[in-house]
């Protein structure tokens, strides 16, 4: 969802978009326990209509509510990958659609895969990056980075290394953000 709103703001505003990893459900992370699992769980499943109602009209995205638990660091690493290949950004939004409209479980290798394929990289160095874990040092200061800035939740998104804004916010929020962020640093340079 954030995507689109980045995308709009990048034809107004001149920005650079970097994305970056962040492991809601870290790999090696020990399971939860199970009356807390399911504490969490009913806190999602409470929100998503109102989730799914913000993606619809702020987004034109419609949403389903998608398999739990899901490990994202093969993606994570896929999409480092991707970028050096110059298909970062098709890579993301490939990773969108087949995780909040199709329900891909983006945790298998060969669903990841299959995505890459799609969006025009080759299979066989995508799945050779992924089991050497090429990728796996730049994926570790990506999270590094956001836990330095105190990131506990996605989306979120940081402003000239410095300021946080947190959530998925529709266009406008963001084109106020950056102007308002602008102008805050160009009274702050001499």
């Amino acid at each position: 969802m954030i995507k689109a709103s980045l995308d709009r703001l990048a034809q107004v505003e001149a920005i650079d978009i970097q994305w970056k990893s962040y492991e809601l459900r870290p790999l090696n992370a020990p399971p939860l326990p199970p009356v807390q699992e399911e504490d969490y769980k009913q806190r999602i499943a409470a929100a998503w209509p109102r989730t799914r109602q913000t993606a619809q009209v702020n987004f034109g995205v419609e949403m389903i509510y998608h398999r739990w638990g899901v490990k994202s660091r093969l993606a994570h690493e896929g999409a480092k990958f991707a970028e050096e290949k110059g298909l970062g950004e098709a890579y993301h939004a490939a990773m969108y659609k087949a995780h909040f409209i199709e329900d891909r479980d983006f945790g298998d290798l060969e669903i990841l895969a299959d995505i890459a394929e799609e969006v025009g990289l080759d299979r066989a160095e995508f799945v050779a990056a992924i089991e050497n874990h090429t990728y796996a040092a730049e994926v570790d200061q990506d999270v590094a980075q956001a836990q330095a800035y105190g990131i506990q939740g996605v989306p979120a998104t940081v402003i000239e290394g410095k300021y946080m804004v947190s959530g998925a916010q529709p266009f406008e929020a963001l084109v106020d953000i950056v102007r308002q962020v602008k102008e805050h640093e160009a009274k702050q340079t001499p």
